[in-house]
């Protein structure tokens, strides 16, 4: 189904709170974190941030989106599917509510919003685009409509995919195209497709998201390239089985042959199989190496134990010297954690806590800071291109 929003309503904005003020940090990572700090985390709409901190977990900078006013952005404290942040091409998107903090049941409500920020440079302005509200039967209808928004990823300063799921009929979930101020249901809904999606990501110029659909648990591709028409087929890329829940991934082509080879995926259970699993390509096949869950002190675990957990987020960067760096987000409801792993080629034993979120707050996304560009165009004041390996 493909529709468009002919009402363009995307804009630029001034940020307020705790701007930016300096180029994000090469080789720094960024995590959105939702809360006040002193409201209990609830389904009402909350503050969204966005912090940098160096590898070390040391804050560096960060941007407070407003609460309140013509350019609000905000997020459920409870929705845990929420807030998958994502930089690509120098631009960092955000995924959010036009809607003031405190409002009741905010991640059901279809005043979606996506914020795309200049990510590495002098972050002092953004561009804001609103969903239509008219829900799954307006004219046009409501991406996720009566349901979450759960990531987004952008393409320039007013182009963007994003994900998430819907509720009623006609299905308005899945994977979503916006061209300044219009949007395109990409994904298919055919049956046997899925239209409840998560984390939106793009890899080797292929678009991908992670679902815990009863169609397919795992990683899927999304049409060929960077589509922007309807009716795109939805491909079980890495199945990561019945019951597993997948949020955050990073695909990994390292004999650079043009195909993906190696993934590392996010599995929020905290019972066999969740946690941070290993993916690799063998003769074709997608095979699970391994998966380990974490506890508070640093320590991993293959099998179910008390006080050991799963994550969400996740990004990171590899090497043929150095193996996988992985950073990820721990799933305590509040409180959580971004975390380090190391992986140089056998199951990681350990990992290392890198900063906690604070009481009233929890971290959802995580994902790498871009670094200017010598040369490139302007964009949002500033332009950049991503110079890790993460393969994006």
């Amino acid at each position: 189904m493909s529709q468009s929003l002919t009402l363009a309503v995307a804009s630029a904005i001034a940020i307020s709170g705790s701007a930016m003020a300096g180029i994000f940090g090469s080789g720094n990572v960024v995590v959105e974190r939702v809360g006040n700090g002193t409201t209990t985390l609830s389904s009402a709409a909350t503050a969204v941030s966005v912090i940098e901190m160096n590898t070390a977990g040391v804050t560096q900078q960060q941007l407070d989106l407003p609460t309140s006013g013509g350019t609000q952005v905000t997020d459920s404290g409870s929705a845990t599917s929420n807030g998958y942040l994502n930089v690509y091409n120098g631009l960092l998107a955000v995924s959010g509510y036009n809607a003031a903090s405190g409002t009741a049941s905010v991640a059901s409500t279809n005043n979606k919003v996506g914020t795309v920020i200049g990510s590495d440079g002098n972050v002092s302005t953004a561009t804001r685009t609103l969903f239509p509200t008219g829900g799954a039967n307006g004219t046009p209808p409501s991406p996720f409509s009566g349901n979450n928004f759960r990531s987004m990823i952008a393409t320039g300063a007013n182009t963007f995919y994003a994900s998430g799921s819907s509720s009623g009929t006609p299905i308005t979930g899945g994977v979503w195209y916006a061209n300044n101020g219009s949007f395109t249901q990409i994904s298919s809904t055919a049956t046997g497709q899925p239209t409840n999606m998560r984390n939106v990501e793009i890899y080797g110029g292929n678009l991908y998201t992670s679902s815990a659909a009863s169609t397919g648990n795992g990683v899927w591709q999304i049409g060929t390239g960077l589509a922007t028409t309807a009716g795109q087929t939805s491909t079980l890329l890495i199945n990561a089985g019945t019951g597993a829940s997948t949020y955050g991934f990073v695909l990994f082509d390292t004999n650079s042959d043009g195909t993906n080879d190696l993934a590392y995926l996010a599995d929020d259970r905290s019972t066999v199989g969740g946690g941070l699993q290993k993916w690799v390509l063998t003769g074709g096949t997608w095979t699970n190496s391994w998966s380990v869950l974490v506890n508070a002190t640093g320590a991993t675990s293959t099998t179910a134990a008390t006080g050991f957990a799963g994550i969400r987020g996740l990004t990171g960067t590899w090497d043929a010297l150095n193996g996988a760096q992985l950073f990820a987000t721990t799933t305590e409801t509040s409180n959580n954690r971004v975390i380090g792993f190391s992986d140089t080629g056998t199951t990681p034993t350990s990992f290392t806590n890198l900063a906690s979120a604070g009481t009233n707050y929890v971290f959802r996304g995580v994902d790498l800071t871009a670094v200017p560009a010598p040369g490139a165009a302007a964009l949002l004041g500033l332009a950049g291109l991503i110079t890790n390996r993460r393969r994006k």
